[in-house]
C-alpha cells in the first residue's frame, strides 16, 4: 500500500476544490499525501463541466485543479484489472459490476491495481472489495 498517496473518488475531488461543507471531513485526509486520480474521474469533471455549461474561467480552474494531481492513464495491466474486477462483481452480484457503475469501476481497480487507498464519499458503491482500501 502506497500510503503517501490518496486515490480520489470524483464526489471527494469535487468537495475538496469547490470548497464544499464537506471539505472539511476530507481535508484531515489529504494533508500530506499526493493526490491521485483516475482517468474515469477526470472524464466525469468534464463531462460534469459540458452539462453545466462552464464558462473559460470555470474550465481553466478545472483544468489546473486537475493538474495539480497525479492523473492515472489506462494501461494494459489497468484494463486487465478492470475487466477482472467488473467480472467478478457481476458474478457475485455487487454494483460495480453493473455497467451503470462503470465509472465507479474504474476508480476502484486503479485504487486496486496500483495499491492506492481510495478516499470516497460513496463508500456503498465500494464495500465489499477485498482487495481495496477505503480510507475512512
Amino acid at each position: 500500500m502506497q500510503s503517501d498517496f490518496v486515490l480520489l473518488d470524483t464526489d471527494v475531488f469535487i468537495s475538496l476544490t469547490r470548497g464544499k461543507q464537506t471539505a472539511a471531513r476530507y481535508e484531515p485526509m489529504v494533508a500530506g499525501k499526493l493526490v491521485v486520480l483516475s482517468f474515469a474521474s477526470v472524464a466525469e469533471l468534464w463531462r460534469g463541466a459540458y452539462a453545466m455549461n462552464y464558462k473559460e474561467a470555470s474550465r481553466r480552474r478545472l483544468e489546473a485543479s486537475i493538474a495539480a494531481t497525479v492523473v492515472v492513464p489506462p494501461t494494459d495491466g489497468l484494463t486487465q484489472a478492470w475487466a477482472r474486477l467488473t467480472h467478478d462483481a457481476r458474478s457475485a452480484g455487487h454494483a460495480l459490476g453493473q455497467k451503470a457503475q462503470t465509472h465507479d469501476a474504474w476508480v476502484a481497480a486503479t485504487a486496486i491495481h496500483h495499491e492506492l487507498p481510495l478516499l470516497t464519499g460513496n463508500a456503498r458503491h465500494f464495500a465489499g472489495l477485498p482487495e481495496l482500501t477505503l480510507v475512512t
